[in-house]
């Protein structure tokens, strides 16, 4: 049920009270009816909101997740272009490496 169910309800035991307030055998099995129709709606409301809240939830951790993923990986990137190259890529130290000489050939 929705929402409107509990209002419904209320409503409807409201105006059983009133319609059937001359004869005092029916008012109160009515009333409690309509009472306990309202109760269960307010109870599905509850059960379909907290469902609603769960998934929500779960939405936006993982959006959050992702977003914080992103962030890493962007600053990771922007870190390794602003290092330069490394030594064993070719850098000033790879020119320094001393080579083999054949002195006695």
């Amino acid at each position: 049920m929705k929402p409107w169910g509990f209002a419904l309800g209320v409503a409807a035991g409201a105006a059983a009270a009133l319609l059937f307030d001359r004869e005092g055998n029916r008012v109160r099995p009515v009333a409690k009816a309509a009472l306990k129709a309202a109760v269960l709606a307010l109870h599905e409301a509850r059960v379909q909101g907290a469902h609603l809240m769960e998934t929500a939830e779960d939405l936006f951790a993982e959006a959050k997740a992702e977003a914080a993923s992103d962030i890493f990986a962007a600053t990771m990137a922007q870190a390794r272009k602003s290092a330069g190259p490394k030594p064993e890529e070719g850098g000033a130290a790879a020119e320094t490496t001393p080579q083999p000489t054949s002195e006695g050939a």
